[in-house]
């Protein structure tokens, strides 16, 4: 009696289904493991993490779609194949901005350098097609500073925002002495501040207290005995009155002592040369002499 064969249930070809496409699932792109002796992770491992089976190698793709392997090694994942995905970083800037027409590395290569604190905008250089540097965006935000006046201002006059120090020639009794004025911050506005300088000895007001020749001559070679000389119109007065007055000459009032005026006026020579009165050849000479407001005339 033959027997029959016995017909393939069900259960066992879905079986073989279900393992048919647990294999495709294995080999989707995007995990990719290949399994020797173990099973991969679905996820690409942690290098230095711990794996189940010695030998066991899996392929992933990598964040730059190269493929990547890992091995366990002694119970630790560790990176078998690894292509490298990161292009090399161009060479570094100079340190310092290069001078233009000087070689440089890269053609189309720019750099920017930054200039002081109070520019933000920086000055680009790139490298051209002839291998030299050249700046294709300059950058200018420092503009002149605003010039110092040509006559000394007087302390507490307005001035004009980051125009520093200057220097001047102030007039005083020994001649013009060189002075700085400062623009400096008072309150909420700018002003001058200068300090005034004084000859040694200061400028002797004790001069005009002499009444006498004598008495003129006793306080020194800072004071000079003047008496009226001749004067011609038009020009210069002579001097309004005999007096005592400081020794040398003033250009400017800020030369002068306080509460008297610089003028030019018309004295005798003879007097200085001869204080007994012996006559001399002249009876007129031009002197700057300082004057109270008093004495001070005009050629009528």
């Amino acid at each position: 009696m033959q027997k029959k064969r016995k017909v393939l249930r069900a259960p066992f070809i879905v079986t073989v289904a279900a393992a048919a496409s647990l294999a495709g699932a294995v080999a989707l792109p995007g995990c990719d493991p290949t399994v020797q002796g173990g099973s991969c992770p679905e996820e690409e491992p942690e290098r230095g993490s711990s794996c189940e089976a010695d030998d066991l190698s899996c392929e992933y793709i990598d964040s730059c779609d190269n493929p990547i392997g890992y091995g366990c090694v002694d119970g630790a994942w560790q990176v078998e194949i690894e292509a490298s995905c990161n292009p090399p970083p161009p060479p570094e800037c100079p340190a310092e901005m290069p001078a233009t027409g000087s070689a440089c590395w890269q053609i189309g290569a720019g750099c920017a350098y930054g200039g002081p604190p109070d520019c933000p905008d920086p000055t680009i250089v790139t490298c051209g097609e002839d291998g030299t540097w050249s700046v294709t965006v300059a950058v200018s935000c420092n503009p002149p500073p605003p010039a110092c006046p040509e006559e000394l201002p007087a302390d507490g006059d307005p001035c004009e925002a980051g125009i520093g120090t200057c220097g001047f020639m102030m007039p005083t009794g020994c001649g013009p002495l060189p002075v700085d004025g400062e623009c400096v911050l008072q309150g909420d506005t700018w002003r001058w501040q200068v300090h005034e300088i004084f000859c040694n000895p200061p400028p002797p007001e004790e001069c005009l207290r002499a009444a006498t020749a004598d008495a003129c001559a006793g306080l020194g070679p800072t004071c000079q005995w003047l008496v009226p000389g001749c004067a011609d119109e038009p020009g210069p007065p002579a001097l309004a009155a005999v007096g005592c007055f400081p020794s040398l000459p003033c250009e400017t009032d800020k030369a002068c002592p306080a509460g008297t005026l610089c003028q030019e006026v018309v004295v005798n020579p003879c007097v200085a040369s001869s204080p007994d009165g012996v006559t001399c050849a002249a009876c007129g000479e031009y002197k700057n002499v300082c004057v109270p407001p008093s004495a001070a005339t005009t050629a009528g």
